[in-house]
């Protein structure tokens, strides 16, 4: 093999390079952060009938931050219900919550910026009563111009 034929000076000036280059790439890998929370979650909804709905659970949350090689930042955040159950309190009804909540800003070097948000948040009924459901989906994008080059904004709730 090529490498094998090299003389040993050579093999330690390779090794010192590769070790060199794997140093210098780690700060670029390093610049990305993440936490992960778990957190109690209680909320009272309107349900479809106009009854209160009582949720009780946990609301898993994970954020991220990330610096890109172009100068630039990505953020984001992930929530997401976990064993999120919910009562009516007139009917008695149970309810289970399910879907996620997501949002993604990304920051170019210029000044431009992009966003998109997500909710999808699903209160289930278990036996028959009607279930609530939200749907949300918004995006921008603005140039370094600060002109805004798209944009939605959808939203939806529905019984």
């Amino acid at each position: 093999m090529y490498l094998e034929s090299l003389g040993g000076g050579t093999m330690k000036k390779l090794l010192i390079v590769a070790v060199a280059m794997v140093g210098l790439a780690l700060p670029v890998s390093a610049q990305a952060a993440a936490s992960t929370e778990r957190v109690p979650f209680e909320a009272d909804v309107v349900a479809c009938n106009g009854d209160l709905i009582h949720l009780s659970g946990t609301l898993l949350m994970v954020f991220t931050e990330t610096a890109t090689p172009s100068g630039g930042f990505v953020f984001s955040s992930h929530f997401q219900p976990q064993g999120v159950k919910g009562v009516d309190l007139v009917t008695g009804t149970k309810f289970i919550a399910t879907g996620l909540t997501r949002d993604i800003v990304v920051l170019s070097p210029p000044g431009g910026f992009t966003e998109t948000f997500v909710n999808q948040f699903h209160i289930q009924a278990t036996t028959g009563a009607e279930s609530f459901i939200v749907s949300e989906l918004f995006h921008i994008t603005v140039n370094a111009n600060g002109d805004v080059t798209a944009f939605v904004d959808n939203f939806s709730a529905t019984c």
